[in-house]
C-alpha cells in the first residue's frame, strides 16, 4: 500500500512538472503574452524603380489595453507595443512584395522624405480568447489608408480570424495572435499594393 501510494505521489509531481514546462499552470497569470510576427514570404530585393512608401505608426483605436480575457476572467496582457507590432508587420509584408519601405512616427515624418506614397492606420481590435484548454482564436482587424504625395487616395479595413490548435500555454496565444496577424497584415498590403498608382 505505501508503495502505492509513493508512486502516486511521483506521479503527481512528474505530471506537475510536466505541466509547467508546457506552461500549463498558470503563475497568477503573471505571463505577458510576447507578439511575434515571422513573416515566412521570402524578402524581395526591391529594384532602383520600386515604390517608396513610408508607413506611419498606426493610432491604437483598440476599447482596451488588454488582449482578450481568459475563461477565468483574467486578461491577456502584453508588454509589447501594439501598434508598433503590426505597423513593422505590414511593412515587412510591403518589403515581401517588392517596395522600398521605411517607418515613421507621425505623418510630418513621413512627409520629411518625400515618398511617393504614405500608409496610415489604426488597429481597431486585436482580441484573443480561449475558445478550448487546447486551442485560441485571434481577431484582428486594421484599418489602412493610402496617401500620395498631394492627396488622401483609399482606405480600407483588412480582418482576419484564426484558431489556433496545439498544446495548452502561452505560447498557444502567441502563435494564435501572430497567424492572425499574417492574414491581415498581409490582406491590407495587397491592397496597397493593388492601389499605387
Amino acid at each position: 500500500m505505501k508503495k502505492n501510494r509513493f508512486s502516486f505521489f511521483a506521479f503527481i509531481v512528474m505530471l506537475f512538472a510536466v505541466l509547467a514546462a508546457a506552461g500549463c499552470v498558470k503563475k497568477g497569470h503573471t505571463d505577458d503574452v510576447r507578439l511575434l510576427y515571422g513573416n515566412e514570404a521570402p524578402k524581395a530585393v526591391p529594384s532602383a524603380t520600386a515604390p517608396r512608401i513610408v508607413v506611419v505608426q498606426f493610432e491604437d483605436k483598440r476599447t482596451s489595453a488588454d488582449l482578450g480575457v481568459r475563461k477565468d476572467g483574467t486578461p491577456f496582457k502584453t508588454s509589447s507595443s501594439v501598434p508598433g507590432w503590426v505597423t513593422q508587420a505590414l511593412a515587412d509584408e510591403l518589403i515581401a512584395r517588392g517596395a522600398q519601405v521605411s517607418v515613421a512616427f507621425s505623418m510630418a515624418q513621413a512627409q520629411l522624405n518625400k515618398p511617393q506614397y504614405i500608409v496610415a492606420g489604426a488597429v481597431e481590435n486585436v482580441q484573443l480568447s480561449e475558445k478550448t484548454f487546447t486551442s485560441r482564436l485571434a481577431s484582428i482587424r486594421l484599418q489602412v489608408q493610402l496617401h500620395d504625395s498631394t492627396q488622401h487616395l483609399v482606405s480600407s479595413t483588412s480582418s482576419s480570424q484564426l484558431e489556433q490548435p496545439g498544446i495548452p500555454g502561452i505560447k498557444l496565444g502567441e502563435e494564435a495572435l501572430s497567424g492572425a496577424l499574417a492574414k491581415a497584415a498581409g490582406n491590407a498590403a495587397d491592397f496597397i499594393m493593388g492601389n499605387l498608382r
